[in-house]
């Protein structure tokens, strides 16, 4: 009888050890919880420049810090900018910027500039750009400014996130997976943070690798840092794989077979514990 007992005591242990709430792999960094320390480790900066592409489309602004400039910058512009009355100027030039002209990036990596004519941009960052223009048109106007944004500049994030889609970087440097993931809203529950596939096409091949969010070590990953047309996958993590493969009809049946099973080793201990105070 005291052997009976003490199986019915080992059994309901491993039943309670076999119900664990939170799996490991649900939490983010796990290692760090369990002590790891990223004191002096270093983020790996592959990737962490946004840099121009072919197929980009570039919003190009001249301006100028001399009034006496205007009629010289219009012409960069493309859409020449006419008020009547130095206010109506400043509300113009507001009101436009929106409107001047875009240039997209050939495949050779070149856009086609009024005056210059083809200037290659190709893996050249917005900074580099502007500074590029600005030299070019120093020869025309006393004080030039460029403003160059980046635009089509897109990662996609896909599966178990809140909202899956298209997130522009534009001109962002060091934009990570964590951060496109973040802007998705964030993983659902049952997200799977061990296995987050990335999908990058590199020099016209498509390449892929998995990441494991679980680990620190994903912060020096050479894939931490994104590129434009980066495809993040996060699918279902394993306990939802198995909800799905077996169907809730199914699960429902499990569950009601561990009530039971859990009812009757209750209900047998008491038993048992009756006998014994006999």
């Amino acid at each position: 009888m005291i052997k009976l007992k003490y199986l019915c005591f080992v059994f309901l242990t491993v039943l309670l050890f076999a119900c664990k709430s939170v799996p490991d792999d649900l939490i983010m960094f796990n290692d760090l919880t369990q002590g790891r320390s990223l004191t002096g480790a270093f983020v790996n900066p592959e990737n962490g420049k946004t840099v121009i592409r072919p197929g980009n489309v570039l919003r190009i602004v001249v301006s100028s810090g001399n009034v006496m400039d205007t009629k010289t910058y219009d012409q960069f512009n493309l859409l020449p900018i006419t008020p009547s009355t130095p206010a109506a100027s400043s509300a113009a030039s507001i009101s436009s910027e929106m409107e001047f002209q875009t240039y997209t990036v050939d495949e050779k990596g070149e856009i086609d500039f009024p005056k210059f004519g083809k200037i290659s941009a190709q893996g050249l960052t917005h900074f580099e750009l502007e500074a590029l223009l600005r030299e070019k048109l120093k020869p025309h106007m006393s004080e030039p400014t460029v403003r160059v944004s980046i635009t089509l500049n897109y990662v996609k994030v896909l599966g178990e996130v809140e909202e899956p889609g298209l997130i522009e970087i534009e001109n962002r440097h060091n934009y990570s997976i964590l951060d496109a993931i973040a802007e998705a809203g964030g993983m659902t529950q049952v997200g799977d943070r061990k296995r987050v596939k990335l999908i990058r096409e590199e020099n016209g091949r498509l390449e892929s690798v998995v990441l494991d969010l679980t680990s620190s070590d994903v912060f020096t990953s050479p894939y931490y840092y994104l590129k434009q047309n980066d495809i993040i996958v996060v699918d279902m993590n394993s306990t939802r794989r198995k909800d799905a493969q077996y169907g809730a009809s199914d699960n429902y049946r499990l569950s009601v077979i561990s009530t039971i099973i859990g009812a009757v080793s209750s209900t047998l201990t008491i038993i048992l514990f009756l006998i014994e105070k006999r």
